[in-house]
Parts: structure tokens; C-alpha cells; sequence
């Protein structure tokens, strides 16, 4: 449940995330309109396992931001990976989900937020069998690798378990595109 702390906690990282990319002069100049939005047939994705819906996407933010709901499920977390361009936020819904970031262990529960900077090695672990989490990427544009790597949702559901490995290959290049960085010795 949110309550005044874990607001206060998560609205002072998304405050000082934007500020730090001038989120708010730049919403000014592009003159933009209020947006609502939820998960629906039209913006959700399998994928790799779990289903992803994309809120707002850089498209519709002038580029400041992307906001996605995601269903984590547990055994199907990325490798380490470090991002070159954008900052992400994590808001945890429910579930509890472990992050690795710069060497450093944060366990995070329902209600948390978790915010990883750019540049830094992560990797996380849900620790229950589910963790659904709103994911913030500042500024936008990462999302688009979401729906290159996934298949539309035929419905609001959790697709099923994949019955084999990820095309590695194919990962790793559309990856590379969106400038994430993979270690090449992440022990």
C-alpha cells in the first residue's frame, strides 16, 4: 500500500530524476497535452515471458520519459547489463524483487522504489514468484527495444512460461542498438 512515506520517497526521485533532464522547462516548450493512460490491448507486449505494457512512450512525452507496467517473473530476469542513455525507476506494486547495482545488494518490497542511474552495472532477482512494477525511463526511448524484442498481447494476460532460451544473438544486437552494455565477465 502507499503511504506518505513511499510517496514522498518515490515523488522525490521522479522530481529530481526530471529536473536533472530539465523535464519540465523542455514539457513547456513542446506545448504538450495531459495524457491518461492504462494497460490495454493497444499498448501491451509479451515479452521474453512477461507481460509489459507501455503507459506513456517517449513519442507521446516529447522524449522525457517512458512509463511501463511489467509483470517480473521469477527465473526470467535479465543478466547484468549497464544502460548508456537513460535512468530507470522501479516501483514495486507487489511482490519483493532483489537488486544487484554497482556491487551493492538492495531487497525491495511492495511499495518501494528502486532507482538505478545510468552507467552502472544492475542486475535484479524477484524473489517471489511475481513482482508487478511501474518502470520509469528518463528520458524515453529505451521502451522501443521492449516492443522490437516482443509480441503483441492478444490479451491482459501473463503469456506463458517460454519453453526455451531467449535468440541470444538477436538480444544481445537489438540491445546494443538501445545502448545497453552487457559485461563481459559479469561474475
Amino acid at each position: 500500500m502507499l503511504n506518505r512515506r513511499t510517496f514522498l520517497g518515490f515523488t522525490g526521485v521522479l522530481g529530481s530524476t526530471l529536473l536533472q533532464n530539465n523535464a519540465f522547462a523542455a514539457s513547456e516548450a513542446h506545448n504538450m497535452e495531459p495524457l491518461l493512460a492504462k494497460p490495454a490491448l493497444d499498448n501491451s507486449y509479451w515479452y521474453l515471458g512477461h507481460l509489459l505494457s507501455v503507459l506513456l512512450s517517449a513519442e507521446k512525452t516529447g522524449g522525457l520519459l517512458a512509463l511501463l507496467k511489467v509483470t517480473e517473473i521469477k527465473g526470467l530476469e535479465p543478466p547484468p547489463h549497464t544502460h548508456t542513455r537513460e535512468d530507470e525507476l522501479f516501483y514495486l506494486l507487489n511482490g519483493e524483487i532483489e537488486f544487484l547495482v554497482g556491487g551493492k545488494t538492495y531487497k525491495a518490497a511492495s511499495g518501494d522504489c528502486m532507482f538505478l542511474p545510468r552507467n552502472i552495472v544492475h542486475s535484479f532477482r524477484v524473489l517471489t514468484d511475481q513482482s508487478d512494477v511501474v518502470m520509469l525511463l528518463t528520458p524515453g526511448g529505451f521502451e522501443k527495444y521492449f516492443i522490437e524484442m516482443s509480441e503483441k498481447a492478444p490479451e491482459l494476460k501473463q503469456p506463458p512460461r517460454p519453453s526455451g532460451p531467449p535468440d541470444i544473438p538477436r538480444l544481445i544486437a537489438t540491445a546494443k542498438k538501445y545502448g545497453i552494455q552487457f559485461p563481459t565477465n559479469p561474475g
